[in-house]
């Protein structure tokens, strides 16, 4: 639907916020924003470059899949990370 993982990306980003010029098209209509993340120490980054969302599938007990963007390119990239850390998350209505 929106071209493969290597072109999904920019057409998943918000037409403003990101830094050094790194806004999408959102011809997705997602909007995605560059909300960083929270480490499990409370610790928080990389506001303003990239936005990490949780899915609600499970990787393992501790860990769940979650998908980025970055402002230095197009990828939407698909990965696990420990439940305790923070991201973004997107409610949908039925």
């Amino acid at each position: 639907y929106l071209g493969g993982e290597e072109i999904a990306g920019t057409k998943m980003k918000s037409t403003s916020g990101w830094k050094q010029d790194g806004n999408g098209t959102n011809e997705s209509g997602f909007s995605g924003l560059p909300g960083g993340y929270r480490g499990s120490y409370g610790t928080f980054g990389y506001i303003d470059g990239y936005g990490y969302w949780w899915s609600s599938t499970e990787y393992s007990t501790s860990d769940a899949w979650y998908r980025d963007l970055g402002y230095d390119d197009g990828n939407v990239v698909r990965t696990s990370l420990n439940k305790e850390d923070g991201f973004s998350v997107r409610c949908l209505r039925d």
